[in-house]
């Protein structure tokens, strides 16, 4: 009968050093918590340093702000809305006192039964600013009548005619000849170029100037002493 042999304990038995270090577990979780805590020694130290840039970085920034930060002024809509009125008032006065332009109506009376008396016919030249002679032509060009002016500067027209149809003329002789086109102010100025011989309408508040056209004869019916021109 066989007799067996014990087997040597493997305890007992010499392996080499390299050959423990690898089947020995708790020398290997003792190496993983060694590399666990120096990569959480790294970390700390990154956050640190940018802890410490961000806090240089700061104290350079108050100090060259002179050691302490300035909020920054902060004005409503209707607050910075009256400064720039104010700095309209202080400086120019004149873009905010505009005097409404105010025509009077024409006053116009029955002189017999074919003719028309213009009362106020000077006053509203004066209130315009116009030659008493311009307005004539032009109202005598759309009136497509015959007219004077009479000594106390009053207009005869020949012809029946209510005040709303002259006073629609005026409008129109006012956007013509009167109105700035660019500020629509009505503080203008009538003048005639000697080289062009254009009239000019030149507004004394923004200084802009623009040609206007001559005026037209309009439609003229004819009379007898104009048939009896023609055929003689």
């Amino acid at each position: 009968m066989a007799d067996f042999v014990d087997a040597p304990n493997v305890d007992e038995q010499e392996v080499p050093d390299e050959v423990a270090a690898m089947f020995d577990l708790k020398q290997k979780k003792k190496k993983k918590k060694k590399k666990v805590e120096a990569s959480a020694e790294g970390d700390a130290k990154v956050d640190a340093a940018v802890a410490g840039d961000a806090a240089s970085g700061e104290a350079g920034s108050s100090s060259s702000a002179g050691g302490f930060e300035l909020d920054p002024p902060t004005y409503s809509y209707s607050q910075l809305l009256n400064r720039v009125v104010d700095f309209i008032h202080q400086n120019n006065p004149e873009l905010t006192d505009k005097k409404r332009f105010t025509m009077k109506p024409p006053q116009l009376m029955r002189v017999g039964t074919k003719k028309t008396l213009w009362v106020n016919f000077q006053e509203i030249c004066a209130m315009m600013r116009r030659n008493s002679d311009h307005v004539f032509q032009f109202m005598m060009a759309e009136l497509g009548t015959e007219g004077s002016i009479d000594g106390n500067k009053r207009l005869v027209i020949r012809g029946k005619f209510v005040p709303k149809y002259i006073e629609s003329l005026l409008r129109k002789y006012i956007g013509e000849y009167v109105s700035c086109q660019m500020c629509r102010s009505f503080n203008t100025s009538l003048a005639r170029d000697n080289v062009s011989r254009l009239f000019f309408v030149a507004c004394q508040d923004c200084g802009s100037s623009r040609s206007v056209a001559q005026i037209r004869a309009g439609y003229h019916a004819q009379t007898r002493a104009d048939r009896r021109a023609i055929r003689n």
